[in-house]
């Protein structure tokens, strides 16, 4: 699903798996907590860290997370959701940011 959305906030998942933020669907007016997996610069080499056998450790977790550009704050973007997960209804969209067309 395509959304047109603005990033509110964004910080680094404490589980290092994406970056958690709160975004803003400029079409429907509704405001989703998501978790961005694709489409910024350092995430792949963080998730491949959090990936690895045996886990890589929580100090090189944490530099890895420094390096992960965020996205831009309320400016329109295209995001793209790939699924959506839901426990005990709350709701969390699981995104990549679509490049700029």
């Amino acid at each position: 699903m395509f959304m047109n959305a603005t990033i509110l906030d964004a910080e680094v998942n404490a589980f290092f798996d994406g970056v958690k933020a709160n975004v803003y669907d400029l079409d429907e007016k509704q405001t989703y907590e998501a978790l961005i997996v694709d489409g910024l610069l350092g995430l792949p080499e963080l998730l491949e860290l959090k990936r690895q056998k045996p886990p890589a450790p929580s100090d090189l977790l944490v530099q890895a997370a420094a390096q992960v550009e965020m996205p831009p704050l309320m400016q329109p973007l295209p995001v793209f959701v790939k699924r959506i997960r839901l426990n005990k209804g709350f709701m969390k969209l699981v995104c990549r940011l679509a490049p700029a067309q």
